[in-house]
């Protein structure tokens, strides 16, 4: 054990020892209690006697085949969180007392001012965009590429004859597995192998990861928290880390990342180097090509697809997206780039980059409760949603313009009246879900207040006019 993982652990058992002391949980009285709220249980809570209670509805179950038994709700373990009852008539009937507040708020004579609260959060964080963590919420983008493939034809011929295979260097550098005890020179040699073997003489387009990126907190959340020491390695020195760990430190990564590149290069294989995020690249070296031969850009990311369908040139030679095959995929996905783009026709693909960012990208929150097919959806049937869309394309739009299209876009997909105000539906929003929901509204189930929505608008801008960078 290392003396970093024993501090850590002393530190742990220390903060459980002090709230211990402080609550007194080994104390004379007998009852059945919180020991972090001081809340004394009911006297029909029995999860202390889970097993007796598990027990005797086993013995219900005796003789009786699984088609006649009935579980019985009456019959399970009272926890405490189990929601409260009040007794009507002389029945027990249950009651969640938070939402039983929430409508006596709606139903106070001082509602009419309740309205005017809605433009607060009502909990710590814009719980609409960011999750608990404080993290932007994480986008959920396989689910626009399955949207987009659902309106595709597929190429039944697929790529076919000589290509120039195009490869995004993040997926590939996470595609191969370490082993503990070769040289940094030997892995870098497992790739370059694999790379020549599959693609030939590819071109390979890395990230960069000197300094800031409008990605980092998507970084940190792939990271998972693991941040590992940073190694000033050579070619020759055995590999002693685990490799998610060596990689989580950005400058290994980037040490390694320009190892690997002139073993790549080496091999007659084309390397390139973002200063940050490579998407973008990646896509304009795919497009370069497509102009000269047909070309095949090999990644996973959705962003990569949108990029391709805003970027690329009918005119060109055919340019097609696919995933590294796996072994436990049958028959991945080809995407034919062109016939994509004639399918969703001029004006999707126009403003294709502002429908995948307003709903969640790497870099742009996802919405709660809005599926990322949403918005492909409401481009295609609302003229109000279009126009909204047209201000995200302009490269000379104020912030203000930019605040008010965000809002009215957000207004579309939440299926809003145009000019009501985020503010405003969210108290309506609260009363028809109070009125009619069988427990408490959360705050993130609301649509977000008009301040979290400008940033979030805001942020959608930047990264829409980054990606349209000729």
């Amino acid at each position: 054990m290392t003396d970093a993982r024993q501090a850590r652990d002393m530190k742990d058992t220390l903060t459980v020892l002090n709230y211990l002391q402080e609550r007194h949980p080994f104390c004379s009285d007998p009852s059945l209690r919180s020991i972090s709220t001081g809340v004394h249980a009911h006297p029909s809570v029995n999860v202390d006697k889970a097993k007796a209670v598990g027990n005797t509805i086993l013995v219900s179950m005796d003789g009786q085949t699984t088609a006649e038994y009935t579980f019985k709700k009456r019959d399970q373990a009272i926890t405490m969180s189990t929601k409260s009852s009040v007794k009507i008539d002389g029945e027990a009937v249950q009651m969640d007392l938070q939402l039983l507040f929430q409508r006596l708020t709606i139903a106070a004579k001082a509602s009419q001012d309740l309205a005017s609260v809605f433009k607060y959060e009502l909990c710590s964080h814009p719980s609409a965009l960011f999750d608990i963590s404080l993290l932007l919420r994480q986008p959920q983008k396989p689910v626009l590429a399955d949207a987009i493939w659902a309106l595709h034809t597929p190429d039944l011929l697929g790529v076919t004859g000589h290509v120039q295979y195009v490869l995004d260097g993040g997926a590939l550098v996470q595609r191969i597995p370490w082993t503990r005890g070769s040289t940094y020179k030997d892995i870098c040699k497992l790739y370059s192998e694999y790379v020549t073997r599959k693609y030939g003489e590819a071109v390979v387009v890395f990230d960069g990861y000197q300094g800031t990126s409008t990605k980092d907190m998507t970084h940190r959340r792939r990271a998972g928290g693991r941040v590992g020491a940073t190694v000033t390695m050579d070619e020759y020195m055995p590999v002693t880390m685990n490799k998610d760990e060596f990689l989580a430190n950005n400058t290994n990564k980037q040490q390694f990342i320009n190892m690997l590149s002139g073993h790549l290069q080496k091999k007659n294989c084309q390397t390139y180097h973002a200063p940050g995020d490579a998407d973008l690249l990646i896509v304009q070296k795919a497009v370069e090509s497509a102009t000269t031969t047909n070309t095949v850009l090999i990644g996973d990311d959705t962003d990569l697809l949108i990029l391709l369908i805003y970027h690329a040139n009918l005119k060109s030679h055919n340019l097609f997206f696919t995933p590294e095959p796996k072994k436990s995929t049958k028959k991945p996905r080809v995407w034919n780039i062109k016939a994509v783009k004639q399918q969703l026709g001029p004006s999707v693909c126009t403003h294709i980059l502002f429908i995948h960012a307003i709903a969640g990208c790497d870099t742009t929150s996802r919405v709660y409760g809005i599926g990322k097919g949403a918005p492909l959806k409401k481009f295609t049937t609302s003229s109000e949603f279009r126009e909204q869309a047209t201000v995200f394309d302009t490269q000379s739009a104020s912030t203000a313009e930019v605040v008010s299209a965000g809002e009215n876009a957000l207004l579309c997909l939440y299926n809003g009246k145009p000019g009501e105000g985020l503010d405003s539906l969210r108290h309506k929003r609260f009363c028809e879900k109070v009125a009619t929901s069988t427990s408490h509204v959360q705050p993130q189930s609301l649509p977000p207040t008009s301040a979290a929505a400008k940033y979030h608008s805001l942020r959608v801008y930047y990264q829409v006019q980054q990606w349209k960078e000729p």
